[in-house]
């Protein structure tokens, strides 16, 4: 095989570890809430500023930021989720839609306002650095933030299949009257829930910020991505969720090589309307 193929395969993989990791906080808000959230994107938007500003002025690394990016957005998120998104949770689905799209509005101009349209960077000691594996190179940035991207998915599947709490949040997502019958507060696990989904998708932000450009309208690069991974794995299914990631990675690297960066993503949407066409549930969708 072309060594430029097995290169452009593997970055895909590691690239697509990342956007499953980033698109798992979408699938665990619907999942959960049955709320489609069109800001999430601008939680990895914040997610690379909490990053990219605590470099710049304590000089700490982008990768030691992430419990604080995840925090930060949690945080966020669960005022968000406890004073709008629970008053809306009974409204009509254009109503939810419009609540989650006023947000984006706001995180994003608000970005703009603080801190500007330039697009800013992160530095490190290994941003030019590879790793050479025969003759594949892979640079440290894209293989840090990957495997970070990696255990941070293991570690949130433990998370909701053996702990107390994510086995309530599963409760509330297959059958959220049985689960209040048991004892499960539900409105916690809502407001639970949508932190931990945008949480999730601000601690992939402060990978990213190792490897892109960071502007307050990145978000609109991922948004559209983001949901065509959740859709094409199946809306409720983090398994469909990390395979939708893998696969949108590997197409996307393979087109770079052959279209123009601004046709790559063309054959990924291509794909997943093939595959809607023959299973419109995605992947792995019920």
């Amino acid at each position: 095989m072309n060594i430029v193929l097995i290169q452009a395969i593997i970055s895909g993989v590691l690239l697509g570890l990342m956007y499953a990791l980033a698109s798992l906080g979408l699938t665990i808000i619907w999942g959960i809430i049955e709320v489609v959230n069109f800001a999430q994107a601008d939680f990895l938007m914040l997610g690379m500023f909490t990053a990219y500003w605590l470099n710049y002025l304590l000089g700490l690394d982008p990768l030691l930021t992430l419990p604080i990016a995840f925090c930060a957005t949690f945080l966020v998120g669960i005022i968000i989720q406890h004073f709008c998104i629970n008053r809306v949770l009974d409204a009509p689905v254009l109503t939810q839609v419009g609540v989650t799209f006023a947000f984006l509005l706001i995180i994003r101009h608000l970005a703009l306002v603080l801190w500007g349209p330039d697009s800013r960077s992160v530095t490190t000691w290994y941003s030019s650095e590879s790793f050479r594996v025969g003759s594949v190179l892979i640079n440290y940035p894209m293989l840090f933030s990957s495997v970070l991207a990696a255990i941070a998915t293991i570690l949130l599947t433990l998370f909701l299949k053996y702990t107390d709490v994510g086995i309530a949040l599963r409760a509330v997502s297959q059958d959220r009257t049985a689960a209040q019958l048991c004892g499960v507060n539900v409105k916690k696990m809502y407001t639970l829930a949508f932190a931990l989904g945008v949480g999730i998708t601000g601690l992939t932000g402060g990978l990213f910020s190792t490897m892109l450009y960071i502007t307050p309208e990145v978000g609109a690069v991922f948004g559209l991505l983001m949901f065509t991974i959740v859709v094409l794995g199946g809306f409720r299914s983090m398994l469909g969720t990390f395979v939708g990631g893998l696969i949108v990675g590997i197409v996307e690297s393979i087109s770079a090589l052959y279209l123009t960066p601004g046709m790559k993503d063309i054959p990924v949407f291509i794909l997943f309307l093939i595959i809607l066409i023959i299973k419109p549930s995605g992947l792995f969708g019920e």
